[in-house]
Formats: structure tokens, sequence, C-alpha cells
């Protein structure tokens, strides 16, 4: 808790301020065109996630639940360039059938509670 006190630098001081690389996935083609080569970006992803590069990733949805064929990823890299090499590395991206877009993320606030069930491989997240 904050004390009156405390100044802005102190309050920064006490967080996190961990490094990630948020990565902006646009669609840059018809949404169609991404099924022929979605078993490939879904294996890349994995690579990276085995890797311990990969922290969180996923598709974006609208308001309505519609699925808009564009993503977020959010990357362990050691830095920006590496982190755009990793993302243009990306088959949807390689095919031209997205953009990418990387962000230096430093995460200050937040909380992450997770329950893993190993005996049936079940994780959840409040």
């Amino acid at each position: 808790m904050s004390e009156p006190e405390d100044t802005v630098e102190d309050l920064l001081g006490r967080m996190m301020a961990q490094e990630f690389y948020l990565v902006e996935n646009k669609l840059a083609a018809e949404p169609s065109e991404l099924g022929p080569v979605l078993k490939d970006h879904l294996l890349y992803m994995i690579e990276l996630e085995k890797s311990g590069v990969l922290f969180l990733s996923g598709p974006l949805y609208d308001r309505d639940g519609t699925m808009t064929f564009e993503g977020v990823t959010i990357l362990r890299a050691k830095s920006f360039e590496e982190a755009e090499r990793i993302a243009a590395r990306d088959p949807f991206v390689v095919s031209g059938l997205r953009t990418p877009k990387v962000h230096k993320w430093v995460v200050n606030e937040g909380r992450l509670n997770i329950s893993v069930s190993l005996s049936n491989k079940s994780a959840s997240f409040d």
C-alpha cells in the first residue's frame, strides 16, 4: 500500500519493470488466405513456446465475438531487433498475410494467478 509521502520515483522503484516485446499482427490479405498457412504458423508458435521465447499469443476478436484474423504475440526477446527477427519468421508474415508491428512493453503493474492440474493437463488463469 502506498504511503502519503511516497513519491512517483518511490512507487516506480518498487514495480517489476519486466521487459517483453508485444507484436501486433495486422491482417494484410483476405482471411481465407490464412488457412493454407495456419499449420505452419501454429508449429512456429509451438516451437517458440517450447524454446521459452513465447510468453503469450493468440487471435483477436471483435466485441461481438467475431474473429478479426489478427493477433497479438508477447515475446521474451533480448532486444528489439531480435523480436523483429522472430516476428518476421512467422509463416503468416513470410507469406505476406500479416504485417507485424513490434513494441517494447515494460510491465509494471498487474497480478497473475495460475492454477495447473497435472493429472488432467489443465490450467486456469485468474
